[in-house]
């Protein structure tokens, strides 16, 4: 019995050590030998001849270095005019396959240094269902992941705005606004009518808002069964993680679980690592009736996404302190609010 509270020691030692940031060189060879890893993985699956999420951003990307229109060159296109021209930079990579491995190369590693900030234990959200399929796809979400712990990454943000928002609420940025404006100022330049060139493009290529029996829908989390216990992270608004969970389950999105990569920055240890990579897989291996549209399988997955996900998300943000870092004058602003809701301020070393 004596020796049960030094195990309790340190098994706590061990936890606290988890939990710091890896040394910089480490930290860097650690986050590209990952990104690597995934890049190969993107790079493989993008030589099959179906269309990765980033292929579509790429060709649309080309069509407006030739002059095109590429609501006309591509009808159906999804993605805002700024979102074009924030990716042209990608542009100049070919082929396909090699434009897939490189751009997921730079996401995969920001997110992988996004997650090692938090120690070793963090890099198990890396190996998240969500992040398989979003290497699989060449899904934005990697690099928006990253851009949460890379501020220059932020001008990206705004090729998928409905999701580069929450990361903005999360972790303010300069260059994401700045990126954001110029990219929409661009864009007026080149089609001063591309907004309602976008909605027609929409309309054909059947993104709407909400259940349909048709087409793609995007719903918050939030509007799903559940997903409203998630705005009891609001409690602890001065953490950016409860920030971006509450902001990620009030967007609309696919409800897929690549979109759920960026929550992998929420856990903190061992336990809560493992747990939410675990839960993911639970997500990803649901299996639903083969007799649902593609509609309602989407509905579905953001259903088993928010009970499995969000929710258990939800609980590790309120296990914590409402602590942290926030603009003086917001500071000065919360001073008469009463101490539950007012947090304490943390002191920057």
């Amino acid at each position: 019995m004596r020796n049960a509270p030094v195990a309790h020691e340190v098994r706590e030692s061990v936890e606290a050590r988890s939990l710091l940031p890896l040394p910089p060189r480490q930290r860097l060879l650690v986050s590209v030998a990952l990104g690597f890893l995934a890049a190969f993985v993107s790079m493989f699956n993008a030589m099959s001849p179906r269309h990765r999420d980033f292929t579509v951003v790429w060709q649309a990307t080309r069509a407006l270095l030739h002059g095109q229109d590429v609501y006309t060159a591509m009808p159906g296109l999804l993605y805002p005019l700024p979102g074009i021209v924030a990716a042209v930079p990608f542009a100049g990579l070919y082929p396909a396959p090699l434009a897939c491995g490189l751009f997921m190369l730079l996401g995969a590693t920001a997110f992988a240094w996004a997650l090692s900030a938090h120690g070793w234990s963090a890099l198990i959200g890396f190996a998240s269902a969500g992040m398989y399929v979003a290497a699989v796809w060449v899904q934005w979400s990697p690099l928006y992941a990253g851009a949460f712990a890379v501020a220059p990454l932020g001008v990206f943000l705004v090729v998928k705005p409905h999701t580069g928002l929450p990361i903005l609420l999360a972790r303010p940025s300069w260059w994401a606004v700045g990126g954001g404006l110029v990219c929409v100022f661009v864009a007026f330049v080149i089609d001063p009518a591309w907004l309602e060139h976008w909605r027609e493009s929409l309309a054909i290529g059947r993104g709407h808002l909400g259940a349909a029996p048709t087409g793609l829908p995007y719903t918050a989390p939030v509007l799903l069964p559940g997903g409203f216990a998630v705005l009891l992270a609001l409690t602890r608004w001065r953490r950016p993680e409860a920030r971006l969970l509450v902001a990620l389950a009030c967007v609309p999105q696919s409800l897929l679980i690549y979109e759920t990569v960026p929550l992998a920055l929420i856990p903190r240890g061992w336990k809560e690592a493992c747990a939410f990579t675990a839960l993911t897989y639970l997500v990803f291996r649901w299996l639903p009736s083969p007799e649902l549209s593609f509609p309602e399988f989407v509905l579905s997955s953001g259903r088993v996404s928010t009970l499995l996900v969000y929710l258990p998300c939800t609980l590790m943000v309120l296990r914590r302190p409402n602590e942290g870092t926030i603009p003086a004058w917001l500071e000065a602003r919360v001073a008469a609010w009463p101490s539950w809701l007012r947090g304490r301020a943390v002191v920057r070393a």
